[in-house]
């Protein structure tokens, strides 16, 4: 067409030039001009001129018709007007670039927009038109229609598009090849199995390219040259994948190679359709493996359709029930088991189905007659529209009997579980009591120190005696907790012992008279002068019934009075029994009629004491238990608002003083007696307090000490050192106890060296492993200090002073410590000067604290050249001279 249009311009030049001498030079651009408008608006193809602008200045009827506007239309539009909004930019540069002389001529492809609406496609070629005087005047355009040919290729595009989502979307794994077997391209599947970067990637290929071994890429290439050649598919071919998987697992591979033929029946490639199979070979297999081992489970199985017909079973269904597999296809349920309705399970089929399954116990008979428990799991399965039940049976016989010797046997265990629950139901109840005068006492002597530093030790002689008489009875109840495994069948027997009644009631009043009196309560222990003072019977029983009444008398009265009352009663079954009474009486808020009934039921509680959150509700049924264990019987009578007395009564033997073992004093060590060895003893345990306990007790006497923190320390410190005897606990980091004495008592020396064990276990399974090991001997913690000289004394054979009397008392202890006066008098202020001063101030504090811990580390920083001040100091504290040491640094502390 552009070749066309220069043809007929030459020619019309030629003529021009032809007819200038003839004719006048405007006729003869009449012509031209004439021949140029017939060529322009007859030409096939759209033309058109354009402004400088870009406005249209002429349009033929082919263009007209292409974009279907009128000639008049279109002179009222813009050139970009009518193009699509992608296209525009493209076509007004190319049209600048034109008319600014940059280009000769341009060609672009670009869509219009048609009068109806659509677009339509077109191949433009632009020239510039110059004036006569050579400078741009218009933009000749020749627009050809190839609408019909872009429609096609998107056609095509779409057609391709299309079958490539279909082959990128169907599970299978595709690629095709040309006859030369030659990669022409594949679906994504086939190209993630074989882990290529893209799908294109592959075209152009061969198997040579992806398989670095040559015979495999080979394998591939004859199998698909053979199928070419017959002309024939192989389909389903099953192979494991060259590769495994990641994890190292085989793939299945199910294949088909498929040649592709034309219209004429000539093969043009070859069509690959892979399809990995490795989840259903592997739940194939696992099939197998399920009837194998359903076959040979050592359940039985059977299978049964919605009328209980068996229609398959196990080969241990055949053994357990001694039927063949063909005579029990012959059978029902009801055949095996006398409780299973006629056509049916014991279960009903509606249930089954709704539940899906159900675990029971039944009976099945076997051929012999024989009745066998059983449990059966039966579930509801379907299949092709069909109803099924799967049962799979165990034989439980033994079981059966496992459980009747279990059951009894959990009897048992229950009933001495309850015994153990009751017992220590009842004595932790007990606790609290005596814990509360050891915390209130002790509290009492802390506030006393910090009011006066100085105060004497002696002067809380009281308090310490029912401080310890506290501790006392705290430890007999924890070692009645560790014996409770003695107690039988729940029953507590009565542990009759002789002992002072009165000296009894004055403990309990020094026990619970503080915290009577704390709360502003008047607190009367009231005995009758004719009461016996030595009796026989259970005293610590009797002691706990006291503390519970007297304790939740004290806990729920608020104000007025608590009394007890002790009175012999004037009946006596026997000249050597007689009957005592007891009644406590408080002012607190009373129990209720109703509350009376149920008053004591174990775990009961009346109203105040669930508002009180406080206790167990076990304490009265106890008491109640342990005053008919005594031979008596309680009873209580109350008043809502005015308060409670309860009364009971206890049977007792009559006693002598000359038979109260309980009562006699105990002679206190106060130093060890002249001409004897330095006894060298060694304290180990991982606690500090623990070590500084025994420490404090035996370095009065004049014993040789060191101490260690673990067995591994121990041993090194007996290696050097060679004690006679060591306080070893056996409970320690590092290296225990046992292992330590083994240790030590594995060599000659150590046979020498006495070794006892200190351990808070008083289990008697725990001693016989102490003694076992190797130790001498052994103490339970808590201690009493005249247990500790006993075994010293019986093992190494030492010999002490005790003090004669309590007039001898104060000399003795003064002339028995190591400490003299004239001594003391000379670790004055002025030598205590020469120390360091924040040691000095360590000194001060740690004495106002009284905190030997503090006071021993400030000691040990002294410098070994004034060793003998911290010699001094050492005797001081072991001596508790704590007031002491306070005079001397208190100047010189409070200067700095």
């Amino acid at each position: 067409m552009k070749n066309l249009y220069r043809r007929a311009m030459a020619r019309l030049y030629s003529e021009k030039q032809k007819i200038q001498p003839r004719q006048p030079l405007e006729i003869a651009l009449q012509e031209s001009q004439s021949h140029w408008k017939d060529l322009f608006h007859l030409s096939p193809i759209g033309m058109v001129e354009i402004s400088l602008e870009g406005r249209f200045l002429e349009v033929n009827a082919s263009f007209c018709k292409f974009v279907g506007y009128s000639q008049a239309e279109l002179m009222t539009f813009q050139l970009n007007e009518i193009t699509h909004p992608d296209d525009q930019q493209m076509s007004w540069q190319s049209f600048r670039q034109l008319i600014n002389q940059e280009i000769p001529q341009f060609q672009l492809e670009k869509r219009y927009l048609h009068q109806d609406g659509n677009w339509v496609y077109a191949i433009v070629n632009g020239y510039l038109r110059l004036d006569a005087q050579g400078k741009p005047r218009s933009v000749m355009g020749q627009i050809q229609d190839i609408t019909e040919r872009k429609l096609a290729e998107e056609d095509i595009k779409q057609r391709e598009e299309y079958l490539r989502l279909i082959l990128n979307n169907i599970p299978q794994q595709v690629f095709w090849k040309d006859t030369n077997l030659v990669f022409r391209g594949c679906n994504k599947n086939w190209a993630e199995a074989a882990q290529l970067e893209s799908q294109e990637y592959v075209i152009g290929k061969t198997d040579y390219d992806l398989f670095p071994d040559p015979k495999i890429g080979e394998f591939f290439r004859a199998q698909d040259r053979r199928v070419m050649a017959s002309k024939q598919a192989e389909m389903h071919l099953i192979a494991p994948k060259q590769k495994p998987a990641a994890d190292g697992r085989t793939l299945w591979l199910d294949i088909s190679r498929i040649p592709m033929q034309d219209s004429q029946g000539n093969v043009i490639g070859i069509l690959g359709v892979i399809e990995d199979i490795t989840e259903r070979k592997e739940i194939d297999e696992k099939l197998r493996l399920t009837q194998f081992s359903i076959e040979k489970s050592r359940d039985y199985f059977l299978f049964t359709d919605c009328k209980a017909q068996f229609f398959d079973v196990n080969e241990a269904a055949c053994n357990t029930l001694g039927y063949s597999r063909e005579e029990l296809l012959q059978m029902k349920v009801k055949d095996i088991d006398a409780q299973a309705p006629d056509n049916a399970w014991p279960i009903p089929w509606e249930d089954l189905k709704q539940q899906g399954s159900f675990t029971f116990e039944s009976v099945h008979r076997t051929q012999s007659g024989q009745d066998i428990s059983v449990e059966i799991t039966l579930s509801y399965l379907e299949y092709n529209k069909k109803e099924y039940g799967c049962a799979i049976v165990r034989d439980i016989c033994d079981r059966k009997q496992a459980e009747i010797a279990l059951q009894q046997a959990k009897e048992a265990a229950e009933t001495a579980n309850h015994a153990k629950s009751e017992f220590l139901a009842r004595m932790s109840h007990e606790l609290r009591t005596p814990m509360n005068a050891i915390l209130g006492f002790t509290q009492l002597i802390e506030r006393d120190l910090e009011r006066n530093p100085k105060v004497l030790l002696a002067n809380h002689k009281e308090h310490l005696d029912i401080i310890s008489r506290s501790g006392e009875h705290l430890l007999n109840l924890i070692n009645d907790v560790l014996e409770m495994s003695k107690i039988e069948a729940g029953r507590i027997v009565l542990n009759p012992a002789k002992f002072d009644l009165t000296c009894l009631l004055d403990s309990i009043n020094d026990m619970l008279a503080f915290k009577a009196e704390s709360k502003g309560l008047d607190f009367n222990v009231i005995a009758n002068p004719s009461l016996p003072q030595y009796i026989e019977t259970d005293e610590s029983k009797l002691r706990q019934v006291l503390i519970n009444l007297l304790g939740n008398s004290i806990k729920f009265t608020e104000k007025g009075s608590i009394t007890l009352r002790v009175n012999p009663l004037n009946s006596q079954s026997s000249s050597n029994q007689v009957l005592i009474s007891f009644e406590v009486e408080d002012t607190g808020p009373g129990i209720s009629t109703e509350e009376l009934a149920l008053l004591f039921q174990p775990f009961v509680q009346t109203e105040t004491g669930r508002k009180s959150q406080q206790g167990t509700g076990l304490g009265l049924p106890i008491s109640k238990q342990f005053v008919q264990l005594m031979g008596g019987d309680i009873t209580v009578t109350s008043e809502v608002g005015k308060g409670t007395i309860f009364q009971f009564y206890i049977q007792a033997n009559l006693a002598n003083f000359s038979e109260i073992r309980c009562q006699e004093l105990t002679q206190q060590v106060i130093g060890l007696a002249p001409n004897q060895p330095n006894y060298r003893i060694l304290v180990v345990d991982d606690n500090w307090t623990n070590r500084q306990l025994v420490i404090k007790v035996l370095n009065p006497l004049g014993f040789q000490l060191k101490e260690a923190e673990n067995g591994q320390e121990a041993i090194t410190l007996w290696e050097s050192w060679q004690p006679h005897l060591i306080f070893m606990d056996m409970r320690m980091p590092v290296m225990n106890g046992y292992e330590a004495t083994q240790w030590i008592k594995q060599r000659l020396q150590g046979q020498a060296t006495v070794i006892i064990a200190l351990t808070a276990s008083a289990l008697q399974q725990d001693q016989l492993v102490v003694l076992s090991a190797g130790c001498d001997d052994f103490i339970r913690k808590p201690f009493r200090v005249e247990v500790l000289f006993e075994k010293i004394a019986q093992h190494l054979g030492v010999n002490f002073i005790y003090e004669q009397d309590e007039i001898d008392l104060e000399p003795l202890a003064m002339s028995a410590s190591p400490v003299e006066l004239n001594h003391i008098a000379e670790l004055t202020a002025e030598v205590l000067a020469l120390l360091p001063k924040p040691l000095v101030q360590e000194l001060y504090q740690g004495s106002l604290k009284l905190n030997s811990k503090l006071v021993t580390e400030a000691i040990q920083k002294i410098p070994v050249s004034q060793q003998s001040i911290g010699q001094l100091l050492t005797q001081l504290v072991n001596d508790f001279r704590y007031d002491v040491i306070i005079d001397l640094t208190e100047a010189i502390a409070e200067k700095n």
